[in-house]
């Protein structure tokens, strides 16, 4: 395999474990979410190597952004429905301040993945078709 593959595929390999790692520092206060790759998707990177196969891990990244955008717009939901319910004792009274912790951690891992998805996009543009 000449270098000009293995570069791209070190890049989309790097991409793809710093977003699950952000991902999962991110993620890391919420329950039973899971922040390893599929066995599948681990498959589709290794072997990308068209234009196509790049174009699809892109419009995967974009669909896992734009879930992580919809998950941040529930949790600031939440924390707008939390601030106007009055609490009796402490804990509630916190829970707005969590939700939008929350918030703050999908929308950066949206962002990563629009990065992701950007990188998937520049590799496509100098792959072969």
């Amino acid at each position: 395999m000449s270098t000009n593959l293995k570069t791209p595929r070190r890049i989309a390999t790097l991409l793809l474990w710093s977003g699950i790692a952000l991902g999962g520092l991110a993620l890391s206060g919420c329950a039973a979410v899971s922040t390893a790759p599929s066995l599948q998707l681990l498959q589709q990177i290794e072997t990308a190597h068209t234009r196509a196969d790049h174009e699809a891990l892109a419009t995967y990244y974009d669909r896992q952004a734009a879930a992580a955008r919809a998950t941040a717009a529930e949790h600031r939901q939440m924390a707008t429905t939390y601030k106007g319910i009055a609490f009796a004792g402490k804990g509630g009274a916190g829970m707005p301040a969590h939700c939008n912790a929350i918030v703050s951690n999908y929308e950066s891992v949206a962002a990563e993945y629009d990065g992701m998805a950007a990188g998937h996009r520049q590799l496509a543009e100098q792959a072969k078709p």
